[in-house]
């Protein structure tokens, strides 16, 4: 068992500042759930609902107390935060071939000075938590049981957008399915979607549909109004083209298994960066705030017996959906793209 001094273990504020500003592979979990921070590792939250549309009758007559009302009446639900923490180690060896005389970081020899092992251990780790954390937003919002009936949709067969059998007139059709999505989410919140997500490999497929090319030959997807043009409703200003991945094979010894976080589905919702509980989105990631006043704080410290250093980057959170009206859910939009 590795032996070490507790008081030698410090929270590293450069690798700390390294983890909360990380930055790898596009990740699209914050987008959708952003962070919320909170002091508390469990505590309840408002959940949206319509109360607030109630009339209350207020005629009153001379003489007489005006109506009282009751407060907004809100539902509520709890976060429970849960404790993620990965740790990574660099060896005497490791550091020696780094940058001691003709290391990799050893400047007669061409190296980069800008290596550091602890940052690639951090990065390391960091990378982990958060494809971790991607993983688990993609399975909150892909699953359609975590939608209102209404909220949700699965096409198969000739409804799959890929199909164009028909030409003009085929079963398939994105703009009437977008549609749908949009005027649901307003309907049940008042609120027009602000965010829309789907895959890289669907932006031929929506692109070459003949229902899309037909109703408009003369732009492209990628233009910032160009969902305006093709539904005719206020769309969705955030348009992301999701292309973040993960290795499923989940062994670096195994042959890699590269797969989408998020398939081939859909994802239309209002989502508010704004990290207030009472804030209207779809969904957030609350987040325990550590004693550094970070949460994600770094760790680093010296095993002996190892002969190494060690770094260890925690993140405490919970991932909730916070309103599910306010989002709507399109499965199997599309066939994958072989």
């Amino acid at each position: 068992m590795a032996m070490y001094d507790p008081s030698a273990m410090y929270v590293d504020p450069v690798l700390s500042g390294f983890s909360v500003g990380w930055a790898g592979q596009e990740l699209y979990g914050y987008r959708l759930m952003p962070e919320t921070r909170t002091g508390a590792k469990s505590a309840r939250y408002k959940v949206f609902d319509r109360s607030n549309r109630v009339i209350f009758p207020s005629r009153r007559e001379p003489g007489t107390v005006a109506n009282e009302i009751r407060g907004g009446k809100w539902s509520e639900d709890n976060f429970q935060t849960v404790q993620h923490s990965l740790q990574a180690a660099i060896t005497d060896e490791e550091r020696r071939n780094l940058v001691g005389p003709g290391g990799l970081a050893d400047p007669d020899f061409g190296g980069d000075l800008d290596l550091d092992p602890e940052v690639d251990a951090v990065d390391l780790v960091m990378q982990s938590l958060m494809l971790e954390h991607e993983l688990k937003v993609a399975n909150l919002i892909r699953n359609a049981a975590n939608y209102a009936g209404n909220h949700t949709v699965t096409l198969a067969g000739a409804a799959k957008w890929s199909d164009y059998t028909g030409g003009t007139a085929s079963t398939s059709d994105p703009v009437a399915n977008i549609r749908t999505a949009i005027q649901r989410i307003k309907l049940d919140t008042g609120r027009y979607p602000n965010t829309m997500l789907y895959t890289f490999d669907g932006v031929g497929i929506i692109e070459g549909h003949p229902r899309v090319v037909d109703r408009f030959k003369n732009f492209s997807l990628i233009e910032d109004d160009a969902w305006q043009k093709l539904t005719g409703l206020p769309t969705p200003g955030n348009i992301f083209v999701a292309d973040s991945m993960y290795n499923a094979a989940d062994n670096i010894d195994a042959a890699e298994n590269q797969t989408s976080f998020w398939g081939q589905d859909v994802w239309i919702g209002l989502v508010d960066q704004t990290p207030g509980q009472r804030t209207f989105t779809f969904g957030k990631t609350f987040a325990m705030v550590q004693p550094d006043g970070t949460t994600k704080p770094s760790e680093k410290w010296r095993e002996e017996s190892r002969k190494s250093d060690l770094v260890r980057t925690t993140y405490e959170y919970d991932e909730k959906i916070v309103s599910a009206a306010a989002g709507y859910l399109i499965k199997n939009a599309f066939a994958a793209v072989t």
